[in-house]
């Protein structure tokens, strides 16, 4: 999932990217105009903005959505002198915004924020991914990024979790190693390496599902000439408590 930040403070951005999203910041937008372009343009799959610190303000949507960009929009204020929270929110939405979480956000329920909104905007409803191999089953928590083979937690790293994630947001499909290096990297805050890096995570990720449960190196298969996919999966849950 790659997100554009706008007005996030560094603490924020390293929470989620270390959950798996490949948040871009950048302080350089001041206009709502720009910002439709840049989330337009760059391919980003939802835009955060603090309105404060962006100084973007609560009609910064309005804008966008008169563009035509429907890229859902999560919102975070300090609030309004002359307005009740409950009002100021509901202005927010009104104005084309998808949520709007009181500052400083819980980092937690931004990245839970995010995941919503995406699920409503692809018409999506899984937040929990299991998958099945042989005797091994695996559960991906896509809001915290909590993963298990069956009921014993796996450790990975930022990028190797960054690779699952993008391939558990589509399951059974085929996605080509440009197409994960994009999910993983991003302009501004990585320098992207050669795009025969993603063999090599794609090489520990097996290996550290293995040393949990062989049968679980079967959950990424290689698509040769095409790519890699997550099989496996069945119907997942919204139930958002780790497992």
């Amino acid at each position: 999932m790659k997100v554009l930040a706008v007005g996030l403070d560094e603490t924020t951005l390293a929470f989620l990217r270390a959950q798996g999203v490949a948040a871009e910041a950048n302080v350089d937008i001041d206009e709502a105009e720009e910002l439709g372009d840049w989330l337009r343009d760059g391919n980003f799959n939802v835009g955060i903005i603090h309105l404060e610190a962006s100084k973007l303000g609560i009609y910064t949507c309005r804008a966008i959505r008169n563009k035509g960009i429907s890229i859902p929009i999560v919102g975070i204020s300090d609030g309004s002198e002359t307005h009740r929270w409950s009002d100021f929110r509901a202005l927010f939405l009104e104005n084309g915004g998808d949520d709007l979480l009181r500052g400083p956000a819980n980092p937690r329920e931004l990245a839970a924020s995010i995941r919503a909104v995406t699920r409503r905007f692809t018409g999506g409803l899984v937040d929990m991914l299991e998958c099945n191999n042989g005797q091994a089953q695996m559960k991906i928590n896509l809001t915290t990024g909590f993963i298990s083979i069956n009921g014993e937690r796996v450790y990975l790293t930022h990028k190797e979790l960054s690779t699952l994630i993008v391939l558990a947001e589509a399951p059974g499909r085929v996605l080509s190693k440009e197409s994960i290096l994009t999910g993983i990297y991003f302009e501004g805050v990585d320098d992207e390496p050669d795009i025969k890096i993603i063999d090599v995570f794609i090489c520990k990720l097996r290996k550290k599902l293995t040393e949990i449960h062989p049968d679980a190196e079967g959950f990424v298969e290689t698509v040769w000439g095409r790519g890699y996919m997550l099989v496996g999966h069945v119907a997942g849950s919204t139930n958002r408590q780790v497992a």
